[in-house]
């Protein structure tokens, strides 16, 4: 009788956990259907593998610093990944519309943090782009991408005439001119073109005429043109050059790009294996930064490295397709701004490595080492979240 009693008890409360496993299961399903499923995935797993590729490439540096910590990045980069997933969350259920408010503050509050740089920001090789707030050190130039694709999404949302008078233009292009020159002044050209680059795509898919945009490509060959004929500013023409043919000066401006290279062409097909990189071996400077990707090609080769561009094309893909599917111009503009941050920045960072284009400071989005770089866009993925939250119809 008692084993009976026993037995049903039992029961009872397996099915009593059986029905409170599938009521969650329920309810976890019924949030992660609110958003575009397949971008949460793939961002969750291309920052997982961040980290762990953060901590590979990073691996002899630490042990080998004056503080012998191997563990230094991994657990860096894991806080700078759950931080940033939270953002993302939160972000996500913040109704997109409500930018429309604050869109003018955020343009000037993202002004303001390039001349707090200027001012006293931190200098490490020549460049004054951080923020050195002790614990960490920010790079604002990375919001400002978040901040002018929300300004110039709301901005032409606000009035769609902006787009064709010459006031809204002049108001747009001042915006793009203060930013640049600010950021150029650091000196990072690099994230400058992109913030350009970022607007103007924004700008095109509003209806902008092509010809407005003759005057800063006009602009940006002539500048171009002189640095490689006068051959100044120094800093800007080595850079310019270097690319070319960086083995001719592999011992000075053309080392990283280099040593990048020799280590994808040592990884070959199918790579090393994970760990086993030689360039991170105090060969290659800074591995887990820009040119982490150099480093993945040679622990995992030619396979890894296309693995993770179908990846990156997967997670594109369904960012414009959130932009089609978006119930207005603003959350069309929105998330057809991102799109261009993550393809540019993808397609910049494998480009420096392969010594296609001049060296930069672009990272590798959610794989390269990096605070402020996570945390921007895992705001941008947020808004996305939103736009595609909004496109199905959910209640805000």
């Amino acid at each position: 009788m008692r084993r009976a009693i026993r037995r049903e008890r039992r029961g009872a409360k397996a099915k009593a956990a059986a029905e409170e496993a599938k009521g969650f299961g329920k309810g976890l399903s019924k949030v992660i259907g609110r958003y575009d499923f397949v971008v949460v995935l793939l961002v969750v797993l291309l920052s997982c593998f961040g980290i762990a590729m953060v901590f590979s490439a990073g691996y002899y540096q630490t042990i080998n610093s004056a503080d012998p910590d191997p563990t230094y990045y991994l657990f860096r980069q894991a806080f700078f990944v759950a931080t940033g997933l939270l953002i993302m969350l939160i972000v996500a259920n913040i109704d997109y519309h409500k930018y429309m408010k604050v869109a003018t503050m955020i343009m000037l509050i993202s002004v303001g943090s390039l001349v707090v740089v200027m001012a006293v920001g931190s200098s490490v090789n020549n460049a004054q782009r951080w923020i050195n707030l002790g614990f960490i050190r920010i790079t604002p130039s990375e919001f400002c991408k978040v901040a002018m694709i929300i300004f110039t999404s709301c901005y032409l949302a606000s009035d769609p005439d902006n787009i064709r008078s010459a006031k809204g233009l002049s108001v747009l292009f001042a915006v793009m001119l203060a930013h640049f020159g600010l950021i150029v002044m650091q000196p990072n050209l690099s994230t400058a073109i992109v913030i350009v680059a970022i607007m103007g795509a924004i700008m095109l898919v509003a209806g902008l005429n092509l010809l407005f945009l003759a005057l800063p490509a006009a602009a940006g060959v002539a500048g171009y043109m002189y640095i490689m004929t006068a051959r100044t500013p120094e800093h800007w023409y080595q850079r310019l050059s270097s690319f070319m043919d960086p083995f001719a000066d592999s011992q000075g401006d053309g080392y990283q790009v280099t040593q990048g290279l020799i280590a994808l062409g040592n990884g070959g097909l199918k790579g090393l294996g994970f760990g086993r990189s030689v360039a991170k071996n105090l060969y290659l400077p800074e591995p887990q930064n820009d040119f982490i990707l150099a480093v993945l090609g040679e622990e995992l080769g030619y396979i890894g490295f296309l693995v993770l561009m179908l990846v990156y094309i997967i997670l594109l893909f369904r960012m414009i397709m959130v932009a089609l599917k978006a119930p207005d111009r603003l959350g069309f503009y929105l998330a057809t701004g991102v799109a261009v941050m993550l393809g540019l920045q993808v397609i910049i960072n494998v480009a420096v490595v392969t010594s296609s284009m001049p060296a930069t400071g672009i990272t590798l989005p959610f794989i390269s080492y990096g605070g402020t770089s996570i945390w921007a866009f895992m705001i941008a993925i947020g808004i996305v979240l939103n736009v595609s939250k909004n496109a199905r119809g959910e209640k805000q």
